[in-house]
């Protein structure tokens, strides 16, 4: 996912309807979006890529954007099409404080590839009904059960991507961000935490480098920085005493190394950001 954390990934549904093919049917995500398409009834095979894949009924689709597949089948399909793009409008949530709310949910768009197959493990379907219900229907309160469907949803594909998928190492990875995030405070090296993990600086680092595509020391700084962000913009306090908070042993360190994150200095920030100006 984008980092530093502190950036907002505000997702919303742009489109949901009920998709219904005889013969052959095109799915494509488009230029800016995701798409999301599950089938409910009916076997059909996929084709993409020259590939042949076959998909019974429940299985679930996530194409990245601009990507494009066709459905070919023999009697009718009938499925729910969905597409999401990054926007902020009143039936959006930040999914970039989900995937830091949610390990899983941050290895899952870590792990997927442009075009995903998932069994339906966590119930995908009745979230899916509800979220074309609601999309067809103007009831009360319809944006706010949007917005909470469709954080649900992101839940129950990651949930159920993981079902059968066991990639290593993945509980050490949790584990160290975790030890990361409650002693980001203080000093930290990497054999602090892979001695607190339970395991080799190495593989550690390993770790870091395959699923988060940033190292251990990058991640610190981020969680850092993240803090410091905040601190900027809800308090007064002196950018000296934000960075000794946060972990960094003198201003200087600390502004060079936000500089890097946020293209901007601390001080920069705080004039940009402060919750004063809002």
């Amino acid at each position: 996912m984008p980092f530093p954390y502190s950036a907002q990934l505000f997702i919303s549904i742009t489109h949901c309807e009920s998709y219904t093919f005889t013969k052959k049917g095109v799915l494509e995500s488009p230029q800016e979006g995701n798409c999301i398409f599950q089938l409910l009834s009916g076997k059909c095979n996929l084709i993409y890529k020259d590939k042949t894949t076959s998909l019974p009924a429940r299985t679930v689709l996530l194409l990245a954007r601009n990507i494009a597949c066709t459905l070919e089948c023999e009697t009718a399909c009938q499925g729910i099409l969905l597409h999401f793009t990054h926007s902020r409008t009143p039936i959006s949530f930040d999914l970039n404080h989900l995937c830091l709310q949610a390990s899983s949910v941050d290895t899952f768009f870590g792990y997927k590839k442009k075009l995903c197959l998932l069994s339906d493990q966590e119930s995908i379907h009745i979230t899916l009904s509800s979220i074309l219900y609601e999309w067809e229907h103007r009831q009360p309160e319809r944006d706010m059960m949007l917005r909470l469907l469709l954080n649900e949803l992101i839940i129950r594909l990651a949930r159920s991507y993981f079902a059968h998928r066991k990639p290593n190492g993945i509980q050490f990875l949790a584990q160290a961000r975790e030890y990361i995030l409650q002693n980001y405070q203080r000093p930290l090296t990497i054999d602090d935490i892979a001695d607190a993990v339970g395991i080799s600086r190495s593989y550690l680092s390993m770790l870091f480098s395959r699923h988060m595509s940033r190292t251990i020391v990058e991640y610190i700084q981020a969680v850092r920085c993240d803090h410091a962000a905040f601190l900027l913009s809800t308090t007064h306090f002196s950018i000296i005493d934000i960075a000794v908070e946060v972990g960094f042993n003198n201003r200087q360190h600390f502004a060079r190394t936000f500089g890097k994150f946020y293209g901007m200095s601390p001080n920069s920030f705080r004039q940009a950001h402060s919750l004063e100006k809002t």
